[in-house]
C-alpha cells in the first residue's frame, strides 16, 4: 500500500513539473479538445482563432510528451482510443477550471445560506438526529445537507470546505488537528453493537461475545466508520481464532443490512442503528469486552461559514445541556 502511495506521489510530482516547465500547457489541451470535437485541425483553428500549423505543432509535441497518439491522421481526423479515456478527463479537469471561474455560481442565494454536515453514524435516532432536527426547525433558511464519509476523506474534506462539519469517533491525532487547524469537542458516547440475523442462531441471546462471533463473515461498509469499527474488533477477534473474515461493500447501510439478513453474516455498528427498522436484522450488544465509541464534533477554525457558527452554538449549548442533566 505505501508502495502504491509513494508511485502515486511521484507520478504525481512528475505531471507537476511537466505543466510548471511548461512542455505541457493547457492551451494544448485545449486545443485537442477541440481537434476532438470537430474531428479537424482546420475548423479547430477557426473556432479558437489560431493557425492550423500552430495546433498541429502542439497537439504532437503533447502527444511525444505523454507517450501516445491522440489522433490518427489518415483519411481525416479520428481520436484514438487512448485519447478517448484522456480526453474525457482532460475536458471533466476544463469544465471544473470554468466553474472555478464563475464563483458566485456555487453560493447559495442571499436568502439561503447552506451547511454540509458529514456523518459516520445513523441519524435516524440519538443526539445526531435531535441536534440536526433542532438546527432545522429554528434555522429554516439554511439548507442543511449531510452526507457519509468515509474516514479518510474528512480532513480534505473540512479542509475543502466540502464538510462544515464532521461527527465521528475516529479522532485525528493532535498534529493532524494543528496542522489543518481543526477544533475537536466530544459530545455524545454509543456502544458497539453487532448486526445478525434474526435466523442466526445467536440472534435469540441477549448479548452476543467475540467468540461468539469469531466463525462469521463480517460485511464493512466502505463508507462511514465500517472499517473503523473493523480495526478496533480485530485484537478481540484474533483473541478467540485466527483472523476473522472480512468483506468490503461498496453499498448504503440498508444494503448491508439486508445482505447480513441473506448470508447469515455480522456488522458491526452503533448503538443508533437501533433507530433503523430493517426488517430481519437483530441488534445485539457485546458482552464482555464492549467497546464506547466516543462521537466528536470536527471542524476547521478557519471556515467562516455564519450558518457553521449558529450550529456550533446550538452544539455548544445542547453539550452543556446534556451534561448538566448527567449531573
Amino acid at each position: 500500500m505505501g508502495s502504491q502511495q509513494n508511485d502515486a506521489q511521484t507520478d504525481r510530482n512528475t505531471f507537476f513539473r511537466l505543466i510548471v516547465s511548461g512542455r505541457i500547457s493547457l492551451t494544448s489541451l485545449v486545443e485537442a479538445l477541440a481537434v476532438a470535437e470537430h474531428r479537424n485541425f482546420r475548423k479547430a483553428g477557426e473556432t479558437l482563432k489560431i493557425s492550423q500549423s500552430s495546433i498541429s505543432n502542439r497537439i504532437a509535441t503533447l502527444e511525444a510528451i505523454i507517450g501516445f497518439r491522440l489522433f490518427e491522421r489518415r483519411n481525416g481526423v479520428h481520436v484514438t482510443f487512448e485519447g478517448q479515456q484522456f480526453l474525457s478527463v482532460i475536458n471533466e479537469a476544463v469544465s471544473l477550471i470554468n466553474q472555478a471561474l464563475r464563483p458566485t455560481s456555487l453560493l447559495p442565494t442571499s436568502a439561503e445560506s447552506r451547511l454540509m454536515v458529514g456523518v459516520q453514524s445513523s441519524s435516524a435516532g440519538g443526539f445526531l438526529h435531535d441536534i440536526l432536527e433542532h438546527f432545522v426547525k429554528y434555522s429554516p433558511h439554511t439548507r442543511l445537507i449531510s452526507g457519509e464519509f468515509a474516514p479518510d476523506l474528512l480532513i480534505s474534506g473540512l479542509r475543502r470546505r466540502e464538510i462544515d462539519i464532521a461527527f465521528t469517533p475516529d479522532v485525528p491525532p493532535r498534529r493532524t488537528l494543528a496542522h489543518d487547524i481543526l477544533c475537536v469537542i466530544p459530545l455524545w458516547t454509543e456502544i458497539m453493537m453487532a448486526a445478525l440475523s434474526e435466523h442466526d442462531s445467536l440472534a435469540m441471546q441477549d448479548a452476543v461475545t467475540w467468540n461468539d462471533l469469531a466463525d462469521h463473515t463480517f460485511l464493512v461498509r466502505r463508507e462511514g466508520m465500517g472499517s473503523w469499527l473493523m480495526a478496533l474488533a480485530l485484537p478481540y477477534l484474533e483473541q478467540h481464532g485466527g483472523p476473522p473474515r472480512i468483506e468490503h461493500m461498496i453499498v448504503g447501510r440498508d444494503t448491508l443490512l439486508a445482505d447480513v439478513v441473506r448470508r447469515r453474516a455480522v456488522a458491526l455498528t452503533s448503538a443508533a442503528t437501533t433507530s433503523l427498522s430493517v426488517p430481519g436484522v437483530r441488534l445485539l450488544p457485546l458482552a464482555g469486552n464492549p467497546i464506547l465509541l466516543t462521537f466528536h464534533a470536527l471542524w476547521s477554525r478557519q471556515n467562516y461559514n455564519p450558518a457553521l457558527r449558529a450550529f456550533l452554538t446550538l452544539v455548544r449549548t445542547t453539550r452543556h445541556l446534556n451534561a448538566s442533566d448527567a449531573t
